[in-house]
């Protein structure tokens, strides 16, 4: 729906209108008479999306499921608190003076940047918990995390409740603006709308603003892109940069997304919001661990060489361990010939998955072997290089030597004979 707004407002004349408003409420399952909030439909469909690419990332590096889960748990959990802890304390101070069980009320607000501390907390703690490399699960963290977080930027977009700065129409940007109503029903269930319209006020009836959860999606794409083609490609990074790379390309685009929000929504503290001083923090934490990484870093161990066939291998195990299940042998054994067959062609095809499974991993060995034997011919090399400057030096060292001038031999000093006293009688 928005690709198709961008397009046509792409060909219309700059400046002439914005993306229309959109806003997805709550809706009724027919049967239960429930209401269900299309924000927390979309949030969920981005959780179980990234919890299968974490899933299929951790699996390739070996990582057991009783682990992916315990991670996925302390993530999620501490993102939460913290997401709305930070929010209480950086963006509803006054109100948490007046009523201080706002800090425990989970659902009246949440900080993008609280989420990341708190997330980034409970992934610590797991991680020295169960003594797991840092590294590695920073990464495996941030492929289910990124894809998740951006999906809920389309939730953040349908429901329009990041309202930024009125847009001057005539701008060239301007087609990248929503046309949020002055008036009407959307303006007094929604306090944001409504404070857009009290402090632009008109007649006409909408106002050009920005949508920020929009404008951060269409910068979120490509680096989604970037960041799981370099995460799952045969050619591994070094273990932690898809974490680092995430923090250094996310931080700057909110630092200046920033920049478009309304100063009476968002505090200051020293002329910035507390997510540009979280940005400018995770900026340089971000990109002092990824010139380490490059230096000295090194990809963490997969178990085979690329997430398609680490899931062949794990399914062909999975198939191997329901042959073993007795239940399913006894209904093997039965006499139908048709029920024969069947068993016949599904063991066959198995024998030739288990063959190419094979055969992937023998060449996966002799590509080590031959790389070992380059290395080790390679250091070999050095070696008889390093024998050769040495025996060479030594010869320089000999002639140097030997040509020298014999210096000439001290004269003795002659000995003087010392009388020996006579023995008293």
């Amino acid at each position: 729906m928005y690709a198709a707004a961008i397009l046509l407002s792409a060909a219309t004349v700059a400046g002439t209108t914005g993306l229309p408003f959109v806003h997805l409420g709550s809706f009724k399952l027919p049967i239960i008479n429930i209401p269900i909030q299309a924000f927390g439909v979309i949030v969920a469909a981005g959780v179980l999306i990234g919890a299968h690419l974490l899933r299929r990332y951790a699996e390739w590096h070996k990582v057991g499921d009783d682990k992916i889960r315990g991670l996925t748990a302390w993530i999620t959990v501490t993102g939460f608190i913290g997401a709305h802890v930070f929010d209480v304390l950086a963006y509803q101070w006054p109100e948490l003076q007046k009523d201080p069980l706002l800090l425990i009320k989970i659902w009246s607000g949440i900080s993008s940047y609280g989420g990341f501390i708190g997330g980034a907390a409970g992934f610590a703690f797991y991680v020295w918990w169960k003594r797991l490399p840092p590294r590695l699960m920073a990464d495996i963290g941030v492929v289910g995390l990124l894809p998740a977080f951006s999906i809920g930027r389309i939730g953040c977009t349908v429901v329009s409740d990041h309202i930024g700065r009125a847009v001057d129409p005539t701008a060239w940007y301007a087609a990248l603006a929503m046309e949020y109503p002055r008036f009407g029903d959307a303006v007094l269930q929604n306090g944001q709308i409504a404070q857009l319209a009290l402090t632009n006020p008109g007649t006409s009836p909408t106002i050009l603003a920005w949508n920020l959860g929009f404008i951060e999606l269409l910068y979120l794409i490509p680096v989604n892109a970037l960041l799981l083609y370099i995460a799952f490609r045969r050619k591994r990074p070094p273990a932690g940069l898809i974490a680092v790379l995430s923090g250094m390309l996310y931080a700057p685009v909110r630092f200046f997304l920033d920049y478009l929000r309304p100063e009476t929504t968002d505090p200051r503290y020293i002329g910035l919001t507390f997510a540009q001083w979280s940005s400018i923090a995770f900026f340089a934490v971000s990109a002092y661990a990824a010139s380490r990484m490059l230096k000295n870093g090194a990809a963490a161990e997969t178990l085979a060489p690329t997430s398609r066939e680490a899931q062949e291998m794990l399914n062909m195990e999975l198939k191997e361990s329901d042959d073993d299940d007795p239940k399913k042998k006894g209904a093997k054994a039965g006499k139908d010939p048709k029920a024969v067959a069947a068993a016949k062609e599904i063991d066959a095809a198995k024998a030739e998955e288990r063959r190419k499974a094979k055969e992937l991993e023998d060449e996966r060995l002799e590509a080590k072997r031959k790389q070992d034997d380059a290395e080790e011919i390679q250091a070999a090399e050095r070696r008889k290089k390093q024998d050769e400057e040495a025996a060479a030096k030594k010869a320089a060292a000999e002639a140097a030597k030997k040509n020298a001038p014999e210096a000439p031999a001290e004269t003795a000093a002659p000995t003087v004979p010392t009388k020996k006293p006579k023995p008293k009688k």
